[in-house]
């Protein structure tokens, strides 16, 4: 789900707990779903969908506004027509609470999550350790990934640059599935 970069240390406090977006949108509760940052494409947050709620513009309430992390109402809806453009009274939209069930404090690129089939690089790193003896990958492969599973993913990247920790990684969770181990 992509919600703009503004949002992300509300998200991350418990401060913003819903999400509202025009129109019908798809949700289901107890969901999980990546948030994702805009313009980085970068996630943040792995969330659980806790109720979906489709309400027209005029029904919007205070507390509604409370909960995505503004004052009121009206505030609330400055912020919805700046991102949608004018919105009217009868306009339809999704309000959709969430928890936040795991931080994901170095961030996770978007397209590394779809590239390993939205795995997360702690999680191929863990599972190639538990099986590293039935992969035969390079040495410096197993240094990136035990890297990653020791000091996470962010100073895998600062030490080695994100080509390498990308290709090690993907290289790993290829070797996983192929072994049928994911």
């Amino acid at each position: 789900m992509l919600i703009d970069s503004t949002y992300k240390s509300r998200v991350l406090r418990g401060d913003k707990v819903t999400t509202i977006r025009y129109g019908d949108y798809e949700a289901r509760p107890g969901s999980e779903v990546y948030f994702v940052l805009t313009p980085s494409d970068t996630a943040v947050a792995k969330v659980r969908i806790t109720r979906v709620e489709k309400k027209t513009v005029r029904e919007l309430t205070n507390e509604d506004a409370r909960r995505d992390g503004f004052s009121d109402v009206k505030e609330l809806l400055r912020e919805l027509n700046r991102i949608y453009g004018e919105l009217h009274g009868d306009d339809e939209v999704t309000v959709i609470g969430f928890e936040v069930v795991k931080r994901l404090e170095d961030g996770i690129p978007l397209k590394w999550l779809k590239g390993l089939n939205y795995r997360e690089p702690g999680e191929i790193a863990r599972l190639y350790l538990e099986n590293r003896e039935r992969l035969n990958l390079s040495r410096e492969t197993d240094f990136i990934l035990r890297r990653v599973y020791n000091e996470g993913l962010g100073k895998a990247v600062r030490t080695f640059g994100p080509k390498r920790v990308h290709q090690a990684l993907l290289k790993t969770y290829h070797a996983l599935y192929g072994a049928g181990i994911i």
